[in-house]
């Protein structure tokens, strides 16, 4: 009996399965938080995409810059986001000088006014991998794009 049993602790044999066994685990863990990582990060890049197709469109009807609602709309259009995931806001400047007040224009007369309009894309993303207990670290996410340009 004792020869059986120090003839078992001696054999090598299924070593290799026991490893595979050991390790697969990690190794699944670590490719699908790599592929989920790829995942968040392509979709940040969609949304900061989607916020220059809105500059794009702006840029394209320069002449006749459209208010910031036909802006939004035009994006949700070509982007399929909803209307409420896109900000469209122009301010002015006068002088240099940001205006607080929503003025169309400048009081004087004189004054170098310049208009900027800003579009801000927002979308939460959630990760694959938010289960609950093994990888809580994987939360939901706001994923912002945005785009700034002169108009005038």
């Amino acid at each position: 009996m004792i020869t059986a049993i120090s003839k078992l602790a001696r054999s090598t044999r299924g070593n290799a399965t026991i490893e595979v066994a050991l390790v697969m685990p990690l190794v699944l863990a670590m490719a699908l938080g790599g592929i989920d990582f790829a995942m968040g990060y392509r979709h940040k890049v969609e949304m900061q995409q989607t916020a220059q197709l809105g500059a794009e469109y702006v840029m394209g009807t320069l002449e006749n810059v459209p208010p910031d609602a036909v802006v939004a709309a035009a994006i949700a259009n070509a982007s399929g986001l909803p209307v409420g995931s896109i900000k469209v806001n122009t301010t002015l400047e006068c002088d240099g000088v940001k205006q607080t007040v929503g003025a169309p224009f400048c009081v004087n007369p004189t004054a170098v006014e310049t208009k900027y309009m800003t579009i801000t894309v927002n979308e939460d993303w959630e990760p694959m991998l938010n289960i609950k207990g093994i990888a809580d670290y994987a939360t939901k996410q706001n994923h912002v794009g945005s785009v700034t340009i002169r108009t005038k």
